[in-house]
């Protein structure tokens, strides 16, 4: 059997299990990055060698984004082959992945350099209340747009994340459970972020809503934060890495990483650190600083 036959069986099985948004990905790094290379081969005539060689060649010529997307592939559809007696040996096995794709690069705003992107003329209040209240809660975009008043505790002053909004299927959003259960979960908030959603007008159960009630689209709010660091002349990052611009905020201000992992909804402390420690060298200070006070 061919390979692509296999890459065929295993991505419809896999949907049942994945979000649509997720099966997208999928299906693009299969048409246009693994197919192209192994397609067409028989699945027993696919070596090691071959596979070895073709992740290295690609982490020269792809961002690690890519290059992780085609691992992912190729070790479960291979997987999936053994499994359903395709082959016999998994090819895929002890295969090196180049140490610099290990972990994805990770970009933090200044706080001077939000200030000027919330203070940036010609936008509306509802897309900077967005870019602010991620800025503060560490919430993932498709969080915000997902959030109803439902969710906003005003006299306790936290917010409940109970769903998120996925890919489009047929035009339509899709509105979600989070994706793990550590995502389900509480952000107590600032003073700012309170009057932030108090002062938001009510048009519909969803609180970041367009004026018809309904949700915009992420490439909606994704391009007017593009424009909005244009305008306040900061230099672009992606809307997520306000997500770690607050991570990183409160490590460097020796917040328990515990907590801070809370907040993210990261499944282990372990992922918070492993993103994160590299950016907080004031966290070493603290350890010398204990020794100094011993005698």
């Amino acid at each position: 059997m061919i390979y692509a036959e296999i890459l065929d069986l295993w991505i419809e099985e896999k949907h049942l299990e994945i979000r649509n948004s997720s099966y997208n990905n999928y299906m693009y790094t299969i048409k246009n990055r693994v197919k192209p290379e192994f397609g067409e081969f028989d699945v027993t005539e696919i070596t090691r060698k071959d596979i070895q060689d073709y992740i290295i060649r690609m982490s020269k010529e792809y961002k690690q984004e890519t290059v992780i997307n085609i691992t992912k592939v190729l070790s479960q559809s291979f997987k999936y082959a053994v499994e359903n007696n395709y082959i016999t040996i998994n090819p895929y096995n002890n295969i090196k992945i180049p140490r610099d794709i290990d972990y994805k690069e990770i970009k933090i705003f200044k706080k001077e350099e939000v200030a000027r992107i919330l203070s940036a003329e010609g936008f509306s209040q509802r897309n900077k209340d967005i870019v602010n209240i991620a800025y503060r809660t560490g919430m993932r975009l498709g969080e915000i747009l997902a959030l109803k008043w439902e969710d906003i505790d005003f006299k306790h002053k936290f917010i409940t994340i109970r769903r998120t909004i996925s890919g489009y299927g047929n035009g339509k959003i899709e509105i979600l459970e989070p994706k793990t259960k550590r995502s389900r979960r509480r952000i107590d908030i600032d003073n700012t972020s309170i009057k932030i959603l108090s002062n938001t007008e009510r048009k519909s159960e969803f609180i970041f809503c367009k004026e018809d009630g309904t949700i915009p689209s992420r490439q909606c709010i994704t391009n007017s934060f593009r424009r909005m660091c244009k305008a306040a002349k900061v230099p672009y990052r992606s809307f997520h890495s306000l997500r770690h611009t607050h991570a990183s905020i409160l490590l460097s201000e020796n917040v328990h990483p515990k907590i801070v992992q809370e907040r993210l909804g990261h499944k282990r402390i372990s992922t918070t650190l492993d993103i994160y420690s590299h950016l907080i060298p004031s966290m070493q200070k603290v350890a010398t600083k204990v020794f100094n006070e011993i005698e």
